[in-house]
């Protein structure tokens, strides 16, 4: 199916699935394109909102709205690994919200602020930055997997 703008009740319920993680959708504006089961949002051209087994928002919507919780802030070291997909460890981890609990989805962002990955967290803020050890954070979505490659 071609891309095509979304009615603004559609707009309404997928704002709806993204309220939890503290993020919204405008209400006019947003096309989807759907491919092989899968949706993608665009805004403005660019993928904002990936709906496949579940929602993710893209890094153009994290970076475009800033969102305030459920964020993990890794140092420059880690960076390069996890912009090329590899998980967050324990160690690399400057900064963690401390609310966020095992299987959160949460956002992974350097030392700058700017957000470079989505994923899931393994354990609860509270255990990750008590022992600094083993992953922290499983990586869902980066720059450049299949989601970007396909609605890119």
């Amino acid at each position: 199916m071609a891309r095509h703008f979304i009615s603004k009740k559609e707009s309404r319920n997928l704002a709806v699935s993204l309220s939890f993680l503290g993020l919204s959708v405008p209400e006019d504006g947003l096309e989807v394109d759907q491919r092989k089961g899968e949706e993608c949002y665009f805004y403005r051209g660019k993928p904002y909102v990936y709906h496949g087994e579940q929602v993710i928002p893209t890094l153009y919507m994290l970076n475009d709205q800033k969102p305030h919780n459920r964020i993990v802030k890794v140092d420059d070291g880690a960076v390069p690994h996890v912009v090329n997909g590899a998980n967050v460890f324990a160690q690399g981890i400057i900064s963690m919200d401390q609310d966020i609990k095992e299987g959160d989805m949460v956002f992974v962002a350097n030392s700058s602020g700017t957000f470079i990955a989505v994923g899931i967290a393994v354990r609860d803020a509270k255990a990750v930055l008590g022992d600094k050890k083993g992953t922290a954070v499983k990586i869902i979505h980066h720059p450049g997997d299949r989601i970007m490659q396909t609605f890119s």
